[in-house]
């Protein structure tokens, strides 16, 4: 019996004798990944899936999707479950304790959207401290809007879904969102939602990358070579245009 205990991430080398890299997402985020049902098989989608198959491509392995709950994704890249994880994790400086991160793929802004017609009551950022506002549990703009109003009504869901369903429904006054996944949500229901473009939160804006365990620095560079020759070439604009 095997009684080696793994406790780290493969290394480039372990990956390439392997044949297979696994990586850890968490598949409820369009456009950065979601599942579909096709001919009864799961089939993963998103902008993440299509960098993750990139990179796998380049070192010339298969791809593995292990999809889990987001906050297990850093746990199991320490425990070697994964061999690195691209879910939308904002490149923070908490984050940046525990693993190491890749270049920046994609840089998102935080939003807030309003009811259609609800739109001039609110000139400043600081018209929103006042109104109930709505967030995804546990995400980046959760912890901002209770940094930024710590006295506010704060409403907090589960699922972006459920936070877009409560504005419409008048549960909530405003929601906070990244700008991908907003103006998205804004497109489908453009008679009821808008985006409020120039209220934007400049200082709550990260960057997304690649996480991989601390000092696996010869899989960090295939991976940073991997995003910077898709931003130069293009490729990485055509991956996040076709998702979205």
């Amino acid at each position: 019996s095997l009684s080696t205990q793994v406790v780290s991430a493969k290394t480039l080398e372990e990956i390439k004798e392997a044949g297979v890299i696994v990586f850890g997402t968490n598949a409820e985020y369009p456009p950065f990944e979601w599942v579909e049902m096709k001919d009864g098989e799961q089939v993963y989608l998103g902008i993440d899936i299509d960098l993750a198959q990139l990179i796998a491509d380049e070192i010339g392995v298969e791809l593995v999707v292990n999809d889990q709950a987001f906050n297990a994704l850093i746990p199991s890249l320490q425990s070697g479950k994964i061999d690195m994880a691209i879910a939308s994790i904002s490149h923070t400086q908490e984050h940046a304790e525990q693993v190491d991160f890749s270049e920046i793929y994609f840089e998102t802004k935080n939003l807030f959207a309003v009811p259609v017609g609800k739109e001039g009551d609110y000139q400043s950022v600081e018209d929103f401290a006042d109104v109930k506002i709505g967030v995804l549990k546990a995400s980046v703009q959760e912890q901002i809007i209770n940094e930024l109003f710590p006295d506010g009504d704060i409403v907090s869901m589960n699922k972006n879904g459920d936070v877009i369903e409560s504005l419409k429904a008048g549960r909530v006054d405003v929601v906070l969102m990244d700008n991908v996944v907003i103006y998205q949500y804004e497109t489908l229901n453009s008679d009821k939602i808008a985006v409020m473009d120039d209220l934007a939160l400049a200082d709550g804006s990260f960057g997304n990358a690649v996480a991989m365990e601390k000092g696996n620095n010869e899989l960090k560079a295939i991976v940073d070579q991997v995003i910077l020759e898709a931003i130069e070439s293009g490729k990485l604009t055509e991956i996040i245009e076709k998702n979205i």
